[in-house]
């Protein structure tokens, strides 16, 4: 089952996250988040979970807060606002090789395209085979290469609604 998370789910997210950060060989290939309440609001953003039975095992969702993609918006001249950004997604070591990456962006994206966004970018370490594929096959164009942040090194993904 995939559903839109919300404030109840936090502390799954939360553990979520630590697992699959704290397992990590190459921690610059995830752009962290922090912890607190907003990640998990439709004001600020929407997250999806998939779900085995009750436990959480993937995550992904749209990051609508321009100050998160202003960024990636420059480094592919796009003049419009109605972007969304892919990302903040995770899956559980024991999960990964399922598709449930693919499945829960698909949902993302349908969402993005109901919410009238003609945009949607997604980032991904270079390195990172599996995000990249994951990423192209829904039909994303690689567009650029970017340091995010000053640090992270991103390919940059752009989908046109």
């Amino acid at each position: 089952m995939i559903r839109q998370l919300t404030l109840h789910d936090k502390a799954e997210f939360l553990a979520l996250k630590k697992t699959v950060l704290d397992g990590l060989q190459h921690k610059d290939w995830f752009v962290d988040v922090p912890d607190n309440d907003v990640w998990i609001t439709p004001q600020h953003d929407i997250l999806y979970g998939k779900f085995d039975r009750q436990k959480l095992v993937g995550v992904s969702g749209m990051l609508l807060d321009e100050s998160f993609y202003f960024e990636l918006r420059k480094a592919l001249n796009l003049p419009t606002e109605k972007i969304a950004e892919m990302g903040v997604s995770l899956v559980l070591p024991d999960y990964r090789g399922q598709n449930i990456m693919y499945q829960i962006n698909s949902v993302v994206e349908d969402k993005a395209r109901e919410m009238g966004f003609e945009y949607i970018v997604a980032t991904a370490h270079p390195d990172n085979v599996a995000s990249c594929t994951s990423i192209e096959k829904l039909g994303f164009e690689k567009k650029n290469c970017i340091m995010r942040k000053g640090r992270y090194l991103r390919n940059v993904y752009l989908l046109k609604l």
